[in-house]
């Protein structure tokens, strides 16, 4: 019975109709799969693909048991029995058993046909489209190219948001801002970093064109499609030069921490193997292991850190970032990122003065955790590191610590940024120099970092190299008010300053009260010191309690109102004296935008507590060679105030000689120093000025 099942079976061609559709399935949801992410088509018109050609087998079946394909198309089985039944026997029976089911040979030629296409497709996907490893790859990534275009240089574009919620747009952001992070960490990777790839959000470049300005080898592109528990990440890695896709992957899986770390090793090793890179098994475990295992602690700190970004620093995000950070710790205390995460932004409130030697301290105690954990993991590192550079001014230590970091990931452009910081505190400005380089070679957009290379060539008096730069910081939309407002100020160009401003400045809340206060011009001092320039939430901050109020004295006594001023600078010396601190932030950098000690007693023309603060500084400062000319400049400006014009030329002579002639730039417009102007020692200062601008002889605002 089951031999004759089968025998008939085969006769009716259902085993051949079965194989046939099998084949012609695959085929279908291969290319499917493959062209359907290139269109960002959802994920259920994939799904539904799958669904209906299970469905649609068993009717197949049945189909193929009830008709026959014969040359004259389907035709029922009873029919051509009748048919067969019907004909005659004679000379030509032999010949109509052998042709007896014709459709036979066309249901072969089906096979035949699909399945030549199925191997044509496999190959065209296997070695044209998707392989990272194929021989036809790895020249386009290895040797073609113009020579800036590095062939280790990795661009991840911002990764586009699928999901139907806006509110899901932080998710499909923090991927692409932690994928960054860990490949970054890879030895053999330069990867820019989300702060020059954000530029290219919704660009209209084409990837040739964006990795020529990038002088990126490889850009990778991709979306993410959020829903509830499931979430579909589609990436493409693309030849930066011949726009050819090296890769293409689209990953459904139900959202957990072990998908999303498992599609970053995914991607790592597809862009190792088109950069030829080999990923050692330390980086692909911690890449595949990733620092927590609990997915809402993951998402919190995904949160956290978009908040805590530098580039875009307030109080409020950072206060909302630890706030992230502190869940995704009550979720998972062992989640090592996020407890050197929270340290960072503690230090970075605290350097900022957005915060009091609190948050330092409670910095000291994450990073301590951290250590606990993981002492070796390259993020406990950049804490640790930043603890000594932000939290102690040790910058020995903070040095080694950078090293430690770099010798795992020569090319982690974060910490070559973080050395240039602290080889430019510990006064050596050519080192400085040299590792902010270091650090654009490997981020070549990075905005903060070309502006910070900028501003260190400036005010070094390196001009030329500085102005420069300042084509590429416009290409990269740099917020031009903020910019060239202190840019043109530190050229002493106080009109173009002042008209460059178009409200408060959230880094430097005093710049638009000090480039009023240098034009001398009352309404400008007024408006200033109006909401416009200078609103409330600007006004306080926990160092530096009487900012505002000496703001308003020191307008007070340049606008010759020298009676107002005393009175309200005898007020502010009460509330001072009042406090158990007087003086919380004491000489740190951050006074450069706010107050020193000194300066409270220069202007109510108290000489001894000016020399006071002058002994406290020597005496009881860590070495800060950076902040130091602002330092310089403030004891000067409290000394001629206080009278004693030797010894105000004396720090004006010592910050020349650190920084060059340049530092006389600013002095001219001090209207501090305007008794000073006629002073030998001071138009000595001005002569040397004058021949550093011969030899540096272009304009420093264009």
């Amino acid at each position: 019975m089951r031999m004759k099942l089968l025998a008939e079976l085969k006769r009716r061609n259902v085993i051949r109709m079965a194989g046939l559709y099998l084949v012609a399935a695959w085929l279908v949801v291969q290319v499917a799969g493959t062209l359907l992410p290139m269109f960002d088509a959802p994920a259920w018109i994939a799904r539904s693909v799958v669904i209906l050609l299970i469905i649609g087998f068993v009717p197949a079946l049945m189909i193929s048991w009830i008709f026959e394909l014969t040359p004259e198309g389907l035709r029922r089985e009873s029919d051509l029995i009748e048919d067969r039944r019907a004909t005659p026997a004679g000379p030509h029976q032999l010949r109509r058993a052998s042709d007896l089911q014709p459709e036979r040979k066309v249901l072969d030629r089906l096979i035949i046909v699909i399945l030549s296409l199925a191997l044509a497709f496999f190959a065209i996907e296997r070695w044209m489209l998707a392989s990272p490893t194929a021989p036809t790859a790895r020249p386009s990534v290895a040797t073609k190219g113009s020579e800036d275009r590095q062939s280790d240089l990795v661009a991840v574009l911002p990764f586009r948001n699928r999901s139907k919620l806006v509110e899901d747009a932080y998710f499909a952001e923090g991927v692409h801002d932690d994928l960054l992070t860990q490949l970054s960490k890879v030895a053999g990777f330069k990867v820019i970093s989300r702060t020059s790839m954000m530029r290219y959000l919704d660009s209209k470049l084409s990837i040739p064109e964006i990795a020529r300005e990038l002088g990126a080898a490889v850009v990778l592109e991709g979306a993410v499609q959020r829903a509830g528990d499931q979430v579909r990440i589609t990436v493409q890695l693309i030849d930066g030069v011949s726009d050819i896709h090296l890769w293409a992957e689209t990953y459904d899986r139900a959202l957990s921490t072990s998908t999303m770390f498992s599609i970053q090793e995914d991607i790592a090793r597809a862009v190792a193997e088109a950069m030829q890179v080999v990923l050692s098994p330390a980086e692909a475990s911690a890449l595949r292991d990733g620092p927590t295992s609990n997915i809402q602690a993951y998402d919190a700190f995904l949160q956290g850190k978009l908040l805590a970004a530098l580039d875009r620093a307030t109080p409020q995000r950072f206060n909302a970032a630890l706030a992230h950070f502190d869940r995704a710790i009550t979720l998972d205390p062992r989640f090592v990122d996020a407890h050197a995460r929270k340290a960072r932004t503690l230090l970075a409130s605290y350097w900022f003065a957005y915060g009091d030697a609190s948050q330092r301290e409670a910095a000291r105690l994450s990073v301590e955790r951290a250590q606990t954990l993981a002492p070796d993991a390259i993020e406990t590192l950049m804490a640790e590191a930043y603890l000594h550079y932000w939290g102690e001014l040790d910058y020995a230590q903070a040095e080694a610590t950078l090293q430690r970091v770099l010798e795992r990931a020569p090319d982690y452009a974060e910490a070559w940024y973080a050395r240039a910081l602290v080889a430019r505190r510990d006064g050596r400005f050519d080192d400085s120099i040299n590792a902010l380089k270091r650090s654009l070679a490997n981020d070549p957009a990075n905005s903060d970092t070309l502006l910070e290379l900028r501003n260190t060539l400036a005010t070094v008096g390196r001009r030329r190299e500085s102005v420069a730069l300042e084509p590429r910081l416009t290409a990269l939309g740099l917020d031009v008010a903020s910019h060239s407002a202190e840019v043109a100020f530190n050229a002493a160009k106080v009109e173009a300053a002042w008209a460059a401003l178009d409200g408060p400045n959230e880094f430097y809340a005093t710049l638009p009260f000090r480039i009023a206060l240098a034009s001398g011009n009352a309404e400008w001092i007024a408006a200033a010191l109006s909401e416009k320039y200078w609103p409330q939430r600007l006004r306080e901050f926990p160092d530096y309690p009487e900012v505002y109020s000496l703001a308003q004295a020191e307008a007070a006594l340049v606008l010759g109102q020298t009676k107002k001023a005393r009175q309200e600078l005898q007020a502010i010396q009460q509330r001072l004296a009042a406090r158990e601190e007087p003086y919380p932030g004491r000489w740190s950098s951050s006074g450069n935008y706010f107050y020193f000690p000194c300066d409270l007693p220069g202007m109510l023309g108290d000489l001894e507590g000016v020399r006071a603060a002058e002994r406290d500084y020597r005496e009881n400062t860590p070495r800060d060679l950076w902040s130091e000319g602002g330092v310089r400049v403030s004891l000067a400006i409290a000394f001629a105030r206080a009278g004693d014009s030797d010894a105000a030329l004396d720090h004006l002579e010592a910050v020349t000689a650190l920084f060059g002639p340049v530092t006389f730039t600013g002095l001219e417009i001090s209207p501090g120093l305007a008794s000073l102007r006629q002073h030998p020692r001071y138009l000595a200062l001005a002569e040397q000025h004058r021949a550093w601008q011969a030899r540096e002889s272009v304009p420093a605002v264009r």
